[in-house]
């Protein structure tokens, strides 16, 4: 089993001196890393080689999360989408990336015919609600994916998306969420976070330049509940919207910072580069 990437904010998260709450979760319905790149046609997120052992959720041990990645609007209808499953440690701050997503959706080989691209995470039986992870009319990535997975007796209830508005000032932080239908979700309906950070296109072919991958399609995990066994699940204390939106902002202006400053030491490095 390739190990789940873990984030730097973990260590950071010990440092709470309270864990936050996490509203009832309301979404949709329905060793080694699996991946999977089919078109499907059922949204049950369970690893089929290793059924017993990760169809319930236990601390500590594997589970399946499955990203699901197809075109905006109506899901209901006879569409094509990709599904990547992968088999994360229960409880621990995790991460899955698809790598080269960037480059596909800028290149428009990422197989959607439609002008966006739009996302939504399972596990069991549970769906989230569609997130857009890029705009190609508008050209905005919406890179920041945190899944809440909420378990009751080792048993996915339902799976909700952190607050991405932390990573931005409010005014860049717009409506992100919908429903399987195409339509927008609303706070109301949904009872969690609906809006969400976007980075303009330009600036993430220019961190991948760089050598950042911040654009690319990655999906963050965390539990909240209790496992099979009964035990509370405590790595939602890790998400990022735990931590002070001020000092995530400066972290990702500082990556923006550095990212300019290379690019300009590289310029500068070329003979007649940029003259007239």
């Amino acid at each position: 089993m390739a190990a789940a990437a873990l984030s730097p904010l973990r260590l950071v998260a010990l440092l709470l001196l309270c864990l936050g709450g996490i509203s009832p979760a309301r979404s949709q319905s329905s060793t080694e890393l699996t991946f999977a790149t089919d078109t499907v046609k059922s949204f049950d997120c369970v690893d089929p080689n290793n059924r017993e052992s990760t169809y319930r959720v236990r601390r500590g041990e594997l589970t399946t999360v499955c990203l699901y990645v197809g075109p905006g609007g109506d899901w209901n209808s006879d569409i094509e989408y990709k599904r990547f499953s992968v088999n994360l440690m229960a409880d621990e701050f995790s991460s899955y990336e698809v790598p080269g997503t960037l480059s596909a959706m800028l290149s428009g080989s990422d197989g959607t015919s439609n002008d966006a691209a739009h996302i939504f995470a399972a596990s069991q039986s549970s769906l989230s609600f569609l997130r857009r992870y890029y705009d190609k009319t508008a050209q905005r990535f919406y890179p920041y994916l945190t899944a809440i997975i909420d378990v009751e007796d080792g048993v996915v209830r339902g799976i909700t998306w952190d607050d991405a508005c932390i990573f931005c000032p409010e005014a860049e932080c717009v409506a992100n969420t919908y429903n399987f239908d195409g339509s927008l979700a609303t706070a109301e309906q949904t009872s969690q976070p609906v809006d969400g950070c976007y980075i303009p296109d330009e600036q993430c072919r220019a961190f991948a330049l760089d050598g950042n991958a911040l654009c690319n399609l990655k999906l963050f995990v965390v539990w909240s509940g209790t496992d099979v066994d009964g035990n509370v699940l405590l790595s939602s204390s890790s998400r990022f919207s735990m931590f002070p939106p001020n000092r995530i902002q400066e972290n990702i202006m500082g990556q923006y910072e550095s990212m300019v400053q290379n690019f300009n030491d590289f310029k500068d490095k070329i003979p007649g580069f940029g003259s007239d």
